[in-house]
């Protein structure tokens, strides 16, 4: 199946203090030709008490993925980035991902230890364990309303980072990642995950 990544909604997701990352983030879209961008603006929530000061963000971080795939106006394939997503070389806007494909990471991490990669196609592996939710293609609507699902799951009723659910959800459905990934978490960007 192949997409067109300039042709579909693209939502970024931005604090409205990080007025650097918005820069980047709109530069490097209108750099790439995308045509349908949307910037959310992140939420700040307060974390359950006795989080971990580096993991306190991870429930507005949550919302605001919850908002964006809760919200129909923009259908499927959508992609979701985070404003610390950094383009690679290999970056393509268009690309042919496996026909039976619930979502694509076109970022990934190897944050977890017990991830799984498995060669796919000679250009994508499949995948499970992996953390990271700074680069999503959304390619079903069923996919997306299970990392809705689940990402309400692991921040109200587990207390927990929601990538950790979305990493055990791969398991379970069609997620795959390119050989060389389109995106990483740039360090050099205004973030908690450094």
């Amino acid at each position: 199946m192949i997409i067109d990544l300039r042709e579909i909604p693209v939502v970024w997701i931005n604090l409205d203090s990080a007025t650097k990352n918005a820069e980047i983030m709109q530069d490097n879209l209108l750099k790439y030709s995308f045509k349908h961008t949307y910037r959310k603006s992140a939420r700040i929530l307060p974390a359950p008490e006795g989080t971990i000061p580096s993991n306190a963000h991870y429930v507005g971080c949550a919302q605001s993925h919850i908002d964006i795939l809760d919200d129909i106006q923009y259908g499927t394939p959508l992609l979701i980035l985070e404003d610390d997503a950094e383009f690679t070389s290999a970056f393509n806007p268009i690309i042919d991902i496996p026909e039976d494909s619930d979502g694509i990471y076109l970022g990934i991490s190897s944050g977890n230890r017990g991830y799984q990669t498995k060669r796919y196609t000679e250009e994508y592996m499949r995948i499970g364990g992996i953390l990271a939710t700074h680069a999503i293609l959304y390619v079903t609507p069923i996919y997306r309303d299970y990392m809705s699902r689940i990402a309400k799951h692991y921040i109200h009723d587990l207390k927990q980072p929601w990538d950790v659910g979305a990493s055990s959800l791969q398991f379970q459905t069609k997620v795959y990642t390119p050989n060389k990934p389109y995106f990483y978490q740039s360090d050099n960007r205004e973030s908690a995950n450094k």
